[in-house]
């Protein structure tokens, strides 16, 4: 039988000018071995989702911790509520991830970003060969959102092995959706790290802390 390897792309930022109030671009590989079916979590998740009003949800994490649309009219419980439904998928389901950060300087144009971002993918790759390379075919959803990423994407993964799904829809994908919630996560950690987190931020986790302990850290322990 065929050996996959899933790979779902996130991202977070553009590639635009630098901007001092968001000036973080992070990448996000969450890597799921098909062999490992994840049908029965999948179920037991939509169960949930549905018991409690939410089904068919598709989670945007960021929008959800800043009540933004679809949830400006969600009460903070409903929230959490939709949110831990999801953190409890995870932490039952088989999948490694890693992320990149490249940290956005003011004099850093486009080019000089891709630049950034293209070797430290490119080093991960490759001090990763191994492990990707006990898999027959690497199955990439992106959904195509920013073509410079797209570019570098398949700059990096072009050999034959590689199947790229391009302009997927992530709301047919829980993965994806997981993928989405580690981007929003690690981008709050590292402005945690560095004392700028939101007021929204807080007043959804209550305090950093508690988002370090009780979020964070459960997910983080997947990352390569």
């Amino acid at each position: 039988m065929e050996k996959l390897l899933s790979i779902f792309i996130d991202e977070s930022g553009d590639f635009g000018k630098y901007d001092k109030r968001a000036p973080y671009y992070l990448v996000t590989m969450l890597f799921h071995d098909q062999s490992e079916s994840i049908k029965e979590e999948l179920s037991r998740l939509d169960g949930h989702l549905s018991a409690r009003g939410f089904q068919d949800h598709c989670l945007h994490t960021a929008p959800l911790i800043r009540r933004e649309p679809p949830y400006q009219y969600w009460t903070i419980d409903e929230r959490k509520q939709l949110l831990n439904s999801f953190m409890n998928f995870a932490a039952k389901i088989p999948f490694t991830y890693a992320v990149f950060v490249v940290e956005k300087e003011e004099q850093m144009n486009e080019f000089q970003l891709i630049g950034a971002l293209s070797k430290k993918i490119k080093d991960f790759l490759d001090d990763h060969a191994q492990f990707l390379g006990g898999f027959d075919r690497l199955v990439v959803y992106y959904d195509g959102g920013q073509k410079q990423l797209t570019g570098i994407l398949a700059s990096l993964l072009h050999d034959a092995s590689v199947d790229f799904r391009r302009k997927i829809k992530p709301a047919n994908y829980r993965l994806f959706q997981i993928a989405d919630l580690i981007t929003t996560f690690e981008l709050i950690n590292l402005k945690r790290e560095r004392g700028e987190n939101s007021a929204s931020e807080r007043d959804f986790f209550g305090s950093m802390h508690d988002f370090y302990k009780n979020y964070f850290k459960r997910l983080s322990k997947r990352r390569l």
